[in-house]
């Protein structure tokens, strides 16, 4: 199963209907899941287990999450603070608790997979540390100055949604959802093995596409009440930067100069980058922005060519994705 129809079998959200706050907040309350339950220490064999460029490949995903995960945690409230209704306050709330609990999932499986056990907090400093540029950007810098500015400007509503788009469609909608559901493809294919892992992306995708369900119900209402260039140039500015923290230039793809692990990885990757792509102008069809597919798919494919010609700059060889069609 490719990794945009695995995101697509775990989601509970029906994209092609507006999904009201106060739906999702029970929505919220009926999905509920406890870290305390998943015995993530039972994970340790198979992990140990697992071929090192995999395992390798594995956990820089999973670092990349406990650097977002911890960064959208501490961003969102001013969000839910300037939220146009009562509504969408309550369920912001909510999402709060997720971003939370995904942090301290994410943190805790590296802190039981690695034997130094480090603390959540120098497992969230070194995800820092090794994090690529492109993600820096949008998790240490852009998500939180757009974030900021609301906090600091509440009754600006313009604000309120370029910080939506930003943070719900692009940064999680596109770039979480795309990285999340090459993980669960992977982890599936290992048949059987890290069955805590399974279980829990399981989780933090059901809770991720509530998150997205609401960008969506909140960028449709933008763009209807007049703030859809708001909507629009957020999503066409976050572009570069989505596709660049996709590719991760700065980090070779462990495995590729194994010729058939090379194709295998090129087929993986230029697959996901085209299921990311076909995500995003859909959700633009659905929340009104249908004028704007053609140059919003132009801008994306300029911005995978640079993300491509990066990661060869650097590594003075192709990226394994660039030498294969998507199909």
């Amino acid at each position: 199963m490719t990794a945009d129809a695995v995101v697509l079998t775990e989601m509970e959200a029906d994209e092609d209907r507006v999904i009201s706050p106060a739906e999702l907040f029970r929505k919220w309350e009926h999905g509920q899941w406890q870290l305390t339950e998943l015995p993530i220490a039972s994970d340790a064999a198979d992990w140990a287990a697992m071929r090192p460029y995999a395992r390798r490949e594995l956990e820089s995903m999973i670092e990349g999450f406990v650097l977002g995960e911890a960064a959208v945690s501490n961003t969102l409230s001013p969000i839910a603070d300037a939220a146009p209704s009562l509504d969408a306050h309550q369920y912001l709330c909510t999402q709060i608790a997720d971003e939370a609990r995904h942090t301290r999932f994410f943190a805790t499986y590296l802190q039981e997979m690695k034997t130094s056990a480090p603390t959540h907090e120098e497992v969230i400093a070194d995800a820092r540390a090794s994090a690529g540029e492109a993600v820096s950007t949008i998790f240490d810098e852009e998500l939180k100055a757009r974030t900021d500015h609301v906090r600091f400007h509440p009754e600006d509503t313009r604000a309120w949604y370029e910080a939506v788009t930003y943070y719900h469609l692009m940064a999680e909608g596109v770039l979480a959802m795309s990285v999340l559901g090459a993980m669960l493809s992977m982890v599936r294919q290992l048949r059987g093995s890290l069955p805590v892992l399974n279980t829990g992306l399981r989780n933090v995708i059901r809770d991720e596409s509530r998150h997205m369900a609401f960008g969506m119900y909140a960028a449709r209402e933008g763009v209807r009440t007049g703030h859809g260039s708001a909507v629009l140039n957020t999503m066409m500015e976050a572009i570069p930067q989505v596709t660049m923290a996709l590719v991760a230039p700065e980090r070779k793809l462990p495995g590729s100069s194994i010729p058939p692990l090379r194709a295998a990885l090129g087929k993986q990757h230029a697959h996901r980058y085209a299921g990311a792509r076909r995500t995003l102008l859909r959700r633009m069809e659905l929340i009104g922005l249908q004028d704007s597919t053609g140059d919003a798919g132009r801008a994306w494919d300029t911005a995978m060519v640079a993300a491509m010609a990066e990661y060869e700059r650097r590594h003075g060889d192709a990226h394994p994705a660039g030498e294969t069609p998507a199909g």
